[in-house]
């Protein structure tokens, strides 16, 4: 008779594998520091937009943006104003060259509203074109500056406390004002620069 030869027996346990390092979260910043140069249209209030939503998803604390713009269209200005003043998270404007028209508009929706001392604004009635338009689309047109020029008007009134010939002033010409004179308007709240601290990523809003 042959006997087989009994071979042993493979241990079963498997060989313990050194567990993969567990993977550092991404670190959100608390303050987020941004700069908007550009005219206020659809195309660049939608830049603004996806910056503040992507902000707002990342739960980050505050949001800073230096803000230089010659105006734009009344409705985005009015939309921007809007939404600034209604997010869950603070945003501060800061305005180191000059804001104008609609950007104005824009910037008192703002939670913090800074200016340098060397910033101006300025502020107008609503205006458009009227080139090739005809006595029907010269009606229209009238009804809709009417319209402008009324909810524009009431944000203002709703945030600068202007003496009545300012706003005489106002129905005639444009109105530049200083930044120590938009502080004491109620326009912006205070001197301050844009100054993110050493080493802060800065994103430009409109590239």
């Amino acid at each position: 008779m042959v006997t087989t030869p009994t071979i042993p027996a493979i241990p079963t346990t498997p060989t313990s594998v050194p567990a993969a390092p567990a993977q550092s979260p991404i670190q959100t910043p608390e303050d987020v520091w941004a700069i908007f140069c550009g005219t206020i249209l659809e195309v660049t209030t939608q830049r603004l937009v996806d910056c503040l939503t992507i902000a707002m998803g990342r739960k980050v604390n505050h949001v800073h943006i230096l803000f230089q713009s010659a105006g734009g269209t009344v409705g985005d200005g009015v939309f921007l104003y809007n939404m600034f003043r209604t997010l869950p998270i603070p945003v501060t404007l800061y305005n180191a060259g000059q804001l104008s028209s609609a950007a104005v508009i824009a910037y008192l929706g703002a939670k913090g509203r800074k200016t340098s001392a060397s910033g101006t604004f300025m502020i107008h009635r609503s205006t458009n074109s009227t080139q090739f338009a005809t006595s029907s689309k010269l009606q229209h047109l009238a009804k809709a500056l009417v319209l402008d020029d009324e909810r524009t008007e009431a944000i203002l009134r709703n945030h600068a406390a202007m003496p009545d010939e300012l706003w005489t002033e106002l129905k005639y010409n444009d109105l530049y004002l200083s930044g120590e004179e938009a502080i004491k308007l109620g326009i912006a709240d205070g001197l301050g620069d844009f100054a993110p601290p050493p080493g802060t990523q800065v994103t430009n809003l409109l590239t």
